[in-house]
């Protein structure tokens, strides 16, 4: 069980680094990546995710561009070595830790190519740790580490060439691991799949990004929030974080989602933000592009985290979005472009992303996949 990366003094347990120290078949590790320009005309995310107690890897690369979604899938059997972090025709490489990472995706037949290269500029972030329980069983415990830069490159999609400007191209990367639903279910189900209410959010202001995120029960009280104001950084090669730029905390309260009726897809949002200190900041999001996250995997029926799909498995899909049936479930986790208002007045653009399955009841949502009457 040996691998390279036992060459490095980071172990955690007696065992090698590719043996996790929980059997709990819901572990995970993962890399996620977006990037968008403010206007909405392009959005893209890049994921990768490790499974080793299901012995699963799997990966995606989505585009959303002039109102088309197109979306690639990977998955395939664990690598031992995690420090192999590639999959088929997707590849990522951590150039400069906590500073640089390179994603590239080789798949010309089937319309899929990009030489991406993510530049922090700002720390890297780490969110308040995330443990939840559906009764006596541990049902969530995450750790994610946020940094947010920009995008340099380009994206070739079904024939369609697009430059990557790092000038008007903002980013965000996440990695997290830890213990969360997955894979194919067994026994009872997991309360997340009667209930889940999030939103995670992020706005890139001229020397700092605000950044959220929270968790509701179906009563629409908050079970735990968290967030920061992470300041901008020049551009260097040598790792940043967050915890030494004079990051602050700003944690979500006040949070309103709105609706367009007939669905869970949000209108706009409200959410309040207090900072250390006691200063409040009231923020406005308004949509101009969503991208649906089920184009990543999440929450597809086919394609889900975590899925096996035996040793080798490839596929893609294009969507319009105006044509999608905002009805089904898959549809509900969305990240959206948005502009974004403080107090009324200074305009930025941000991401916001939400998702809501399961009753709610400050949103009036009294079943798994009901929508929003008005």
């Amino acid at each position: 069980m040996i691998t390279t990366l036992d060459d490095y003094p980071i172990h955690q347990t007696a065992q090698p680094v590719a043996v996790p120290a929980t059997s709990d078949r819901n572990f995970y590790d993962r890399f996620w990546f977006s990037g968008f320009i403010g206007d909405g005309s392009l959005y893209f995310a890049v994921a990768m995710g490790f499974y080793p107690n299901r012995r699963v890897h799997d990966g995606a690369f989505s585009v959303l561009v002039d109102g088309h979604q197109y979306s690639l899938h990977i998955s395939g059997d664990l690598p031992l070595d995690r420090a192999r972090t590639e999959i088929g025709p997707l590849k990522i490489d951590t150039v400069i830790p906590m500073r640089r990472h390179r994603v590239t995706v080789n798949d010309p037949a089937r319309g899929f190519e990009a030489d991406l290269t993510f530049e922090g500029g700002t720390g890297t972030h780490e969110e308040a740790r995330q443990i939840m329980t559906d009764g006596v069983q541990l049902s969530m415990d995450v750790t994610r580490m946020t940094q947010f830069g920009t995008w340099s490159g380009w994206i070739v999609v079904k024939g369609k060439r697009i430059e990557v400007d790092g000038r008007i191209t903002n980013g965000t990367r996440d990695r997290s691991w830890g213990v969360r639903p997955c894979g194919e279910s067994s026994g009872r189900p997991s309360r997340w799949a009667s209930q889940l209410y999030f939103g995670w959010t992020q706005t890139f202001w001229d020397d700092h990004v605000l950044h959220g995120v929270l968790y509701q029960d179906g009563n629409g009280d908050t079970l735990m929030a968290s967030g920061g104001t992470i300041p901008r950084v020049p551009k260097a090669d040598t790792p940043v974080f967050a915890r030494d730029t004079g990051e602050a905390h700003a944690t979500p309260y006040d949070v309103k989602f709105n609706y367009l009726p007939g669905t869970r897809r949000l209108a706009g949002a409200n959410i309040g933000f207090k900072l250390d200190g006691g200063e409040t900041h009231q923020i406005t999001y308004e949509p101009l592009a969503t991208f649906q996250m089920t184009g990543v995997g999440y929450f597809h029926p086919e394609w889900g985290h975590g899925y096996w799909k035996g040793s080798y498995a490839i596929a893609d899909e294009t969507w319009v979005s105006s044509e999608l049936d905002l009805t089904k479930p898959q549809f509900f986790h969305v990240q959206q472009v948005c502009k974004v208002t403080r107090n009324g007045k200074a305009v930025a653009s941000g991401i916001l992303e939400h998702c809501a399955f399961g009753p709610h009841a400050t949103s009036g949502f009294k079943d798994l996949i009901d929508v929003y009457k008005g």
